[in-house]
């Protein structure tokens, strides 16, 4: 992380990045100083399970929807589902989702998901109003 916080230093010592309001430069430069690592995947014990099956025979990973019944490498029945689970930033967005009736498509969820976002693949959804 080293190399990435000595540009950020440097600009905003010499002005050319401003820190607004001024007493923030300080927790800034702690933070760029003193930078510890983070582990983005704290090992949550709740939440949305990763969808992806270990198989105990070719140690092949398949990732599926649904429960697979066989490893999609060998076909063997011995798969087991990673015990960890996504992290709350992408659970997060889940929300909706989980609340509101999803993948039924409810006339809450409707009134406030567009129906183009309301399937897992949101590569159609535009940006702009809701509605």
């Amino acid at each position: 992380m080293k190399p990435l916080a000595e540009p950020a230093i440097v600009v905003v010592e010499r002005g050319e990045i401003e820190i607004i309001p001024e007493n923030w430069r300080a927790v800034y430069f702690e933070w760029l100083r003193n930078i510890r690592d983070w582990c983005i995947s704290r090992q949550l014990w709740w939440g949305h399970r990763i969808p992806a099956w270990h198989c105990r025979d070719c140690a092949g990973i398949t990732v599926a929807r649904e429960s697979p019944s066989k490893c999609a490498k060998c076909g063997s029945t011995k798969i087991e589902q990673d015990s960890d689970v996504l992290d709350t930033w992408f659970s997060s967005a889940l929300w909706p989702f989980s609340t509101l009736g999803w993948p039924d498509q409810t006339e809450t969820c409707a009134s406030i998901i567009r129906p183009a976002c309301s399937s897992p693949d949101t590569r159609s959804c535009s940006s702009g109003s809701r509605g």
